[in-house]
């Protein structure tokens, strides 16, 4: 089989079984096709039932000395072809994992780097102070994101329903595409 079909056999099973966010599929997307231009410029086979883990880990080692892609990229990267290999495993595309032995690189976690108190204190007081068209808007926004810890994804895509006037509370659905059979308990801000 060429790769090409695998991927987008792989790439159909995460959109309609695994309901991956439109962002999600794009990223496999674009990992995938990383691998197969490399094999591509390499002259090397296109066809799934080639890869073995020497092929996958020259192209850890392009990938590093020659694109330059970040180790946060790589490690992404490396979780999409695992992915991809345990698809191809289960879907019987494949007899042996062309995975096995690879490990990501470690990469430096960044971790958020947040605002303290006073810093909070002065943009409160920038957009109280505010008298322009959308200032309303903009401070409502800003202080609901800070004091409820909602994610910006979250904010934008927040409808009137998920208000409750009356018992002063906001219902945050949470990350992700959930259907009604996915687990997920909804977060209840009081504002």
């Amino acid at each position: 089989m060429e790769l090409q079909q695998a991927f987008d056999e792989f790439l159909l099973y995460l959109e309609v079984e695994q309901n991956y966010s439109e962002h999600t599929l794009t990223g496999y997307e674009s990992d995938l096709h990383a691998l197969l231009r490399f094999l591509t410029v390499h002259k090397r086979s296109t066809m799934l039932q080639e890869l073995n883990p020497t092929i996958i880990r020259r192209f850890i080692q392009y990938q590093r000395t020659k694109t330059f892609v970040s180790p946060r990229t790589l490690q992404r990267r490396i979780s999409s072809l695992k992915s991809f290999c345990t698809f191809c495993l289960k879907e019987k595309f494949i007899d042996e994992d062309f995975m096995a032995g690879i490990k990501a690189p470690k990469s430096d976690s960044k971790l958020p780097v947040y605002m303290n108190l006073e810093e909070l204190k002065q943009l409160f007081s920038s957009l109280e102070n505010d008298n322009g068209p959308l200032s309303l808007r903009n401070e409502a926004l800003f202080k609901l994101m800070a004091t409820t810890g909602m994610r910006k994804s979250e904010l934008v895509h927040l409808t009137w329903q998920q208000l409750d006037f009356y018992n002063e509370t906001i219902l945050i659905l949470g990350k992700g595409k959930r259907n009604a059979s996915s687990p997920s308990i909804p977060w209840l801000f009081r504002y």
